[in-house]
This record gives C-alpha cells, sequence and structure tokens, in this order.
C-alpha cells in the first residue's frame, strides 16, 4: 500500500486531516498491509498532541471490551497506551531533526507491530458458553465478541494467554510523562 491509498482508506488527504477517531480506529483495526515506510509518511504529517489524544481515546474504549478477570491483558494494554502516548510526546519534544526522524522511526515501527499482533494474528481463544464451539481470533475480533457478549450477545470464554505474548519497545520515560498520562 503507498501513501495515497492509506489516506484514501483512512478518509483524508493528509497527516493533517488525521484528527478523528475514526482515523485511529481504521489505521489499528485494518488487515491492510501498510509497510512502515508509508506509516512514517502518515506519521511526518500528524500533530502529534492530537495523535496522543486518539491514542488514549482509543485504548480507553479497548479497555472497556477487555473480559472481566484478564488482568495480565489488561495491564499489557495500559503499557502498550503508555509506550504509544510516550512515543508521540517524545516526538513532539523534540528539537533536533535527526531525533524527531528516530522518534518518528520507533514509533510507526510499534504501530506496524502492534497492527500485526491486533489484527491479523489469531491468538484469542474464543469458547462459546452455550455451543461449546471454539475459534481462535485475533485480538481485535475477540475483543468485538466481548463488547458483544456485554450488550446481551452470546456468553464466552476466552483465553487470552497467546496474545500476551507481545514485546514493548524499549523506550524511556519520565515519571513526570507516566503521570502526565495516568
Amino acid at each position: 500500500m503507498d501513501r495515497d491509498e492509506l489516506y484514501e482508506m483512512l478518509d483524508i488527504e493528509s497527516g493533517k486531516d488525521f484528527q478523528y477517531f475514526e482515523n485511529i480506529a481504521d489505521l489499528f483495526e485494518s488487515s491492510e498491509d501498510i509497510g512502515g515506510d508509508v506509516l512514517y509518511e502518515l506519521l511526518e504529517e500528524v500533530d502529534m498532541d492530537v495523535f496522543a489524544e486518539l491514542c488514549e481515546s482509543y485504548f480507553d474504549q479497548l479497555e472497556d471490551s477487555i473480559p472481566d478477570g484478564e488482568t495480565e491483558f489488561y495491564t499489557l494494554t495500559l503499557n502498550i497506551k503508555r509506550a504509544f502516548i510516550g512515543m508521540a510526546s517524545s516526538v513532539s519534544s523534540e528539537e533536533d531533526d535527526d531525533e524527531v526522524d528516530q522518534a518518528l522511526l520507533q514509533l510507526s515501527e510499534e504501530i506496524g507491530k502492534f497492527r500485526v499482533w491486533y489484527s491479523d494474528s489469531d491468538t484469542v481463544e474464543c469458547i462459546n458458553d452455550d455451543s461449546g464451539d471454539s475459534q481462535v481470533l485475533p485480538v481485535r475480533d475477540a475483543l468485538a465478541l466481548s463488547k458483544e457478549e456485554k450488550l446481551g450477545g452470546d456468553t464466552y470464554r476466552f483465553d487470552f494467554t497467546e496474545a500476551l505474548d507481545y514485546e514493548l519497545s524499549d523506550f524511556v520515560m519520565t515519571f513526570a510523562d507516566l503521570a502526565d498520562i495516568d
């Protein structure tokens, strides 16, 4: 996928238009193959303060879909959210062009890794309580089932064990940065 196709998918004309919840949801939830260089091009144009706010909103909603009792998975998603927000803040705060480029590269790589883990890797076992049918789905789809269940749909047992295998990139944040995020 090239930049123009990505912008069409996100329904934007430039990275400056990337400012709505739907933009980040489309980016994170799409199964389309988006290369790191194309993500980098997008992020170069995006307002990183807005991106950080969108990440916070997106992950807050995602966390509401996590089944009760999935403490380790909840903690993992909280850490991913913190990393994304911290990386976006790092891009905003850098003054040296090389440092900005490095921070954008790290953020684009982390988004790429997250997208594969979230939307393309079948890692969550979902067992229907009524029928006993079992299926293994990507995190995105398992959370959609969990959300549907909370709205009165079928009930499931979820096993997020395999989904816990997500290694965050090394990213250093100060305690002040963490306090600002929380």
